[in-house]
């Protein structure tokens, strides 16, 4: 018990103290207030390495830990200041969180907590906010100690989730942000010690000071931190970080002794630092953008333009470049896989990724028919990474809940999403179709229609795929059902919109035959609007309907004003090519 006192005591001269000395900082400028605590990048490196574990159970370097806090509080990927030279500077992930635990009364001064834009307005009586959105953490509390937006938390959590103002909801997330600050601040977080024959295999935080270890190892848990604490005081005043790194050493062989079943291996963390680091979906969004963008101007020129050898060529070239980029996003598809040991398709935010890597090899797949199909599909991936890269989807690695830790995990979830990206991808082509029979009323040539009837044939077999798919793994997941809850089929939400998709999608393709003397518009129409079922199935039924496969539970959240005005463009679209109905007709009919 005498350990126990002795490190709560320590806790509070490292934690508690620097919260009263932060007064006596005020009058430091914001690098001023870095440069006191400012943690060398080799050693930041080094204490990344050290592996933690998160509330949910993952074990995973501190780098990953710390990217997803700041994430959180900052809205970035690492923290940027400007220096006494006025030079713009950053601070890894890594450096924030370990900077946060050595030097808290710094942190609670500098600006770095985010404030959404639509609410800053109606804060600004309370929290001083500067121009780019930001607060510090002592502008949360009065000199008394009250926190200021106690009230305003506790009357957005009171009330109904579908009946909270988008001002309730800002205000959750910023009660969330401080919540996580205090966190770093007092060591929550800081799960590094995994205990001898723990029966939950729990790790502690130093702020677990109930937790009896055997042995050497209660002083080792009892010691170390405020340790290296102190050590870190003296490595920035004297600029030598051996004694600091070789605490880490200590550290990581701690681990290693206590917990051999869960530590990952050397190559795991080497790996899952450069997943970190890269960014690889993010990338492969922006290079999809670019080639994408270019690839549908080439193609339109193609048609409508002249220098026909060299934009084949530039074409070409275009599409052995996406084809770079296809296998680099295979390759973070896998990576992540490695990293997080299941299936890289568990939440919204994976399904998402899978999905536009799928539509851009069915795009790839039709590419030497037609260089539109590649085309789309780079832009809808782009749509895609972009939504999951926004605020309706969080990125981080977690474990699988029980009822997905099944190998139908790998089969209905892939075959099911992949049916996704080859059915949006012919409605996009629909698309493309629409337009160009829009445009044929002021410009017509021989090469639009029959681009037209390749656009329309590429539909049918991406189309077929797709729904055969997505009645088969409608199917596999009525097995899985009877497996997990008891039942082949209970009308949950998803279930009974992938019906409904299948439905529909057996429609559009029927309409060849229902309509045999002019189906190219009609079947153009209905594809493209198709669509929206899909949407629902994927995106609605997960954030709007309450349901087993739900990730919001049904909390609603505002329909994005482009929906409204794309579907208005889309019916604009579809009506267009009725304005010269009779020519269009006959042209059409004799095409078929």
């Amino acid at each position: 018990m005498k350990h126990l006192f002795t490190y709560k005591l320590l806790w509070i001269l490292f934690i508690c103290i620097p919260h009263i000395s932060a007064q006596q900082l005020h009058h430091l400028q914001p690098y001023e207030l870095i440069e006191r605590q400012w943690i060398d990048d080799t050693h930041a490196e080094n204490f990344a390495r050290i592996q933690v574990q998160d509330f949910q159970g993952r074990i995973k370097p501190i780098h990953t830990l710390s990217l997803e806090l700041l994430r959180k509080i900052y809205g970035k990927s690492s923290f940027t200041y400007i220096d006494k030279h006025h030079q713009k500077k950053k601070l890894s992930p890594t450096q924030v969180f370990l900077g946060m635990q050595y030097k808290a009364d710094s942190w609670q001064l500098i600006e770095f907590i985010k404030i959404e834009k639509k609410s800053i307005a109606e804060l600004r009586h309370l929290l001083r906010i500067n121009t780019n959105g930001y607060t510090s953490a002592s502008q949360f509390f009065d000199f008394q100690g009250n926190y200021k937006l106690k009230q305003l938390v506790a009357d957005a959590f009171a009330k109904a989730p579908g009946k909270r103002s988008v001002f309730d909801k800002n205000i959750i997330k910023i009660d969330e942000r401080i919540n996580i600050v205090w966190g770093v601040f007092n060591g929550q977080f800081l799960k590094i010690f995994p205990k001898t024959g723990d029966p939950d295999k729990k790790w502690f935080a130093p702020t677990d000071i109930n937790t009896i270890f055997e042995n050497d190892d209660q002083l080792f848990f009892d010691k170390i931190i405020p340790t290296y604490l102190s050590q870190l005081s003296q490595a920035t005043k004297i600029k030598n970080w051996n004694k600091a790194n070789e605490t880490i050493e200590l550290l990581k062989g701690f681990q290693t002794k206590n917990e051999k079943e869960l530590i990952l291996s050397s190559a795991k963390v080497d790996w899952e630092l450069w997943f970190n680091k890269n960014s690889v979906f993010f990338k492969s969004m922006i290079a999809y953008t670019l080639l994408g963008i270019v690839l549908l101007i080439l193609s339109f020129i193609n048609i409508f333009g002249h220098g026909e050898r060299k934009i084949k060529k530039a074409i070409r070239i275009t599409i052995f470049l996406l084809i770079g980029i296809f296998l680099f996003h295979v390759f973070g598809i896998v990576l992540r896989s490695y990293i997080s040991g299941h299936a890289p398709w568990s939440n919204g935010y994976e399904a998402s990724v899978f999905i536009s890597c799928v539509t851009v090899l069915a795009g790839l797949v039709f590419s030497k028919k037609n260089s539109f199909a590649p085309a789309v599909a780079s832009i809808l991936a782009m749509c895609l990474l972009g939504i999951a890269h926004g605020s309706l989807m969080n990125p981080e690695i977690t474990n699988l809940v029980p009822v997905l830790k099944s190998y139908w995990l790998i089969i209905h979830v892939a075959v099911i999403t992949g049916s996704y990206g080859f059915l949006a991808l012919g409605s996009l082509l629909a698309l493309i179709v629409l337009i160009m029979m829009s445009i044929s009323i002021f410009r017509d040539n021989k090469k639009v229609q029959e681009t037209i009837q390749e656009l329309t044939t590429i539909n049918q077999l991406t189309s077929t795929l797709g729904l055969y798919m997505l009645t088969i793994g409608t199917f596999l997941g009525g097995i899985w059902a009877n497996e997990s809850w008891g039942r082949y089929w209970g009308w949950d939400p998803k279930e009974t919109w992938a019906l409904i998709s299948v439905i529909i999608y057996s429609f559009v393709l029927h309409i060849r035959i229902i309509f045999p003397k002019n189906y190219i518009y009609l079947y153009n129409v209905c594809s493209f609007f198709a669509l929206a079922s899909i949407l629902m199935t994927f995106f609605g039924v997960n954030y709007y309907l309450s349901g087993l496969h739900s990730y919001a539970k049904g909390d609603p959240f505002p329909v994005p004003n482009w929906i409204y005005i794309a579907l208005l463009m889309g019916i604009i679209i579809s009506v267009v090519p009725l304005l010269k109905n009779s020519k269009t007709t006959n042209r059409y009919n004799e095409m078929v």
